[in-house]
C-alpha cells in the first residue's frame, strides 16, 4: 500500500508536498487510526479508503485467529487433555464413590504444605468430575485439586498428568464389594494392567510409591509381584468383615478403627530418639511420652512386634510405633513424665467369663463367608450364628455348608427370608439375638444400597418396639450396620444403630494413609489379622474397683491394663455412646495426667490376646 501511495503521488501530487514519511503514514491508516485528511487530493483519497479497508480484513482476520486459539486452547483444558505442570502431587487413578473420602483425607494430610496438589486421570468427562468434586468437596485448605481425561493403561496419558514426578500413585478399583464375581475380576484385571502402565511410564525406576484395592487373592499376589515392595494392596472384605464381626461383639471398636486410620484425629507414627534410649522396658515406656502412646516396636530388620511384652528391652535400632494426634506432641524423657497409681486388683486379675452366644447376620455379599468365619474363630462351643438372605441360591448354600461342617462346635443355619416383609422378620424372633450384622445390600449405588439397609434397621426397630409393648421386656439386641455413604450416618443414628461400619470412609482412609505412608500398612495388617493381639473395648470394672472410679487418670488405666498384660490406649465414655458431636465418646491416647470420672457405663480400649 506504500508502493500503491508512491505511484499516486507520483502521477497526482498533493498541493501540500509532504510525502516523505508515507510508510508511517500508511501502517497508520491500515490499523485505522488516521485518515487522509481534507486537503488530500481524490486520487490519495481513494487510496486512503481502500488501506483502511484492508487493514481491517487484516486486523480482524487476526483477532479471529487469536479467539479460535485462545477457545481451543480452553477446549482442550476443559477436555483435561492439557499437560500437568505440577510435581511431587498424588496421583489418582480412576473415579468412584470412594474418591470423596480419599481427598478429604489429603487434605487433612496436607494442611502443612503451602500448596499441595491431588491429580485425577480418568475416563470421565472432566466437567462431569469436576462438578462432581466441587459439589461434594467443602474446603481444600492448601490442596488443590487438578482433574484430567484420559485412558489410564495408555503411556501417553500417564506421561500428561506426571506419573514420572508424583510422589505416590492411587489406583481405584471400579467395582463394588456387591457386584458378580466376573466384573470384580475384570475390574481387578484392569488395575493390574494399570499398574504395569505406571512401572512402565517410569521406565522401571523411581517408581512412587503404588496403593490399590484388589478384591480376588490371585490379583492381590500378581500386582504385588510386578514391582515388589512398591506396591501395596487392600483387600477391602477381609479387613471390613473382621472389624464388623469384632463390632458386633464390642460395641464402639468400628468407630475405633476409625479414628486409628487416616490422619483426621490420632495416627501412627515410627519414632526413635537421638540417645537415652536403650534398655528401657516397653512396660516403662507409656511413662516416658506425655503425648502418644506406643503400640509396637519395628526391628532393624523391618519385622514388626505389636505389644511385645512389657520387659522386652528396646535396643539401638529398634523404632517404636506412637500413636499420637500430630507428630510435633512426640517427645521422649529420660525419665518418667508421670507416676501411676496401682489402683488395679494387682495379681487378683478379674476375668469375664465366656458363654455361648447368638448372632445374626442379614444379607449376602463378599464379606459373608469371612464373617462366619470368623465368628466360629472367636465364639464357645454351642453358640448359634444364623444367616438370613432374601435370595438363597445353590453357590450361597454350598458354601454356607462348607464353613459349617469345618466349625462343628457352632450351630449354624441358613434362612431364606423375604427382607420387606415385616411379618417373616418376626419370625426371625430378631430379640433372641446379641447381637444382628446388617450388611449392604446389592444396587446401583451407594445410596440405594444405603437406603435397603435403612429399609431394614427400620424394619427391625419396629419389631422390637411391639416386643416390647407386649411383653414389656427390654431389648438388648444391638443392631450393627454396614454403611456405604459416610453421609448416612445421622439417619442410621436415628434408625437406632448403636454402631455402624462406614465401608467406602474406612477404606477410603486406607487407601489415602498408605499412599503417603507406605510403612503404615503394615502395623493395619498387623492390627486386623487374627494371630496376636487385637483390640477390645472392655468395662472398667475388670480394671478397678467400684471405689477407685472417680480417682484415675489415664496413666493409672495404662498401668492397670498392663497388670493384666494388655496395652491401653483410650476409653470410652459410655454416656457419650451416640453423641457424633463427642465421637461417640471414644478417646484415644489422652494426656497421661488427664483425669477421669469414670463408671460402671464406661470402658477402657485395649489391645489384648483375648477378650476375657
Amino acid at each position: 500500500m506504500t508502493i500503491v501511495r508512491y505511484i499516486s503521488e507520483a502521477f497526482f501530487p498533493n498541493e501540500t508536498g509532504e510525502s516523505s514519511d508515507l510508510y508511517w503514514e500508511v501502517f497508520v491508516q491500515l490499523i485505522g487510526l488516521r485518515d487522509t485528511g481534507d486537503n488530500a487530493n481524490l486520487a490519495t483519497k481513494i487510496v486512503g479508503v481502500l488501506t483502511i479497508f484492508i487493514g481491517l480484513v487484516l486486523f480482524s482476520s487476526l483477532v479471529a485467529f487469536i479467539t479460535q486459539e485462545f477457545e481451543s486452547r480452553l477446549q482442550l483444558l476443559r477436555r483435561g487433555k492439557s499437560l500437568v505442570v505440577e510435581e511431587n502431587h498424588t496421583l489418582i487413578l480412576g473415579f468412584s464413590d470412594r474418591i470423596v473420602d480419599i481427598i478429604n483425607e489429603l487434605v487433612v494430610a496436607n494442611e502443612s504444605v503451602a500448596d499441595a496438589v491431588v491429580v485425577i486421570l480418568s475416563h470421565q468427562d472432566k466437567e462431569e468430575m469436576d462438578d462432581f468434586l466441587r459439589d461434594n468437596l467443602s474446603d481444600l485448605k492448601t490442596t488443590r485439586v487438578v482433574t484430567r481425561n484420559g485412558i489410564i493403561t495408555n503411556l501417553n496419558d500417564l506421561d500428561k498428568v506426571g506419573v514420572k514426578v508424583a510422589k505416590s500413585a492411587i489406583i481405584l478399583n471400579d467395582s463394588k464389594a456387591s457386584d458378580a464375581e466376573e466384573v470384580k475380576a475384570l475390574a481387578d484385571a484392569r488395575v493390574v494392567k494399570a499398574i504395569l502402565a505406571v512401572v512402565a511410564a517410569n521406565e522401571e525406576t523411581s517408581l512412587p510409591p503404588i496403593v490399590v484395592e484388589l478384591h480376588s487373592q490371585q490379583y492381590r499376589r500378581l500386582a504385588e509381584n510386578i514391582a515388589p515392595g512398591i506396591v501395596t494392596t487392600l483387600n477391602e472384605a477381609d479387613i471390613l468383615a473382621r472389624i464388623l464381626v469384632q463390632t458386633s461383639r464390642s460395641l464402639g471398636l468400628a468407630t475405633v478403627y476409625l479414628n486409628l486410620v487416616g490422619f483426621e484425629g490420632h495416627e501412627f507414627y515410627f519414632y526413635r530418639p537421638e540417645k537415652n534410649w536403650q534398655g528401657i522396658t516397653f512396660g516403662e515406656l507409656p511413662f516416658r511420652f506425655s503425648n502418644g502412646i506406643p503400640m509396637a516396636v519395628r526391628h532393624a530388620d523391618g519385622t514388626l512386634t505389636i505389644k511385645p511384652s512389657k520387659n522386652y528391652q528396646l535396643v539401638e535400632n529398634d523404632e517404636v510405633v506412637i500413636l499420637a494426634e500430630d507428630d510435633s506432641t512426640i517427645k521422649f524423657h529420660s525419665q518418667p513424665v508421670v507416676q501411676p497409681k496401682n489402683l488395679g486388683y494387682g495379681g487378683d486379675r478379674k476375668i469375664l467369663e465366656r458363654k455361648p452366644e447368638k448372632y445374626l447376620v442379614i444379607g449376602w455379599n463378599s464379606k459373608t463367608p469371612i464373617i462366619l468365619e470368623e465368628y466360629a474363630k472367636y465364639l464357645v462351643a454351642n453358640s448359634q450364628v444364623n444367616l438370613a438372605v432374601q435370595d438363597l441360591t445353590s453357590d450361597m448354600q454350598a458354601e454356607f455348608e462348607k464353613i459349617s461342617k469345618k466349625y462343628s462346635d457352632i450351630k449354624m443355619d441358613i434362612l431364606k427370608v423375604d427382607l420387606n416383609s415385616v411379618e417373616q422378620l418376626v419370625a426371625l424372633k430378631p430379640y433372641e439375638y446379641n447381637s444382628i450384622s446388617i450388611l449392604a445390600l446389592s444396587g446401583q449405588n451407594a445410596e440405594e444400597i444405603d437406603a435397603k439397609t435403612l429399609t431394614i434397621l427400620l424394619e427391625l426397630r419396629q419389631v422390637f418396639r411391639d416386643y416390647t409393648r407386649e411383653t414389656g421386656d427390654k431389648i438388648t439386641t444391638e443392631l450393627i450396620a454396614e454403611i456405604v455413604d459416610s453421609e448416612d450416618t445421622d439417619l442410621v443414628i436415628k434408625a437406632g444403630v448403636k454402631d455402624f461400619l462406614l465401608t467406602n470412609q474406612f477404606v477410603s482412609k486406607i487407601l489415602a494413609q498408605v499412599s503417603q505412608e507406605p510403612d503404615v500398612m503394615s502395623i493395619y495388617h498387623d492390627l486386623f489379622s487374627m494371630d496376636g493381639s487385637e483390640l477390645y473395648i472392655k468395662p472398667v470394672s475388670l480394671y478397678f474397683p467400684e471405689e477407685q472410679f472417680g480417682k484415675l487418670s489415664f496413666a493409672d488405666c495404662v498401668k492397670a491394663a498392663q497388670e493384666r498384660d494388655e496395652l491401653c490406649i483410650g476409653v470410652r465414655i459410655g454416656a457419650s455412646a451416640r453423641d457424633k458431636e463427642k465421637n461417640f465418646g471414644i478417646y484415644l491416647a489422652p494426656n497421661l495426667d488427664k483425669q477421669l470420672n469414670l463408671n460402671f457405663n464406661d470402658a477402657l480400649i485395649t489391645l489384648a490376646e483375648d477378650e476375657t
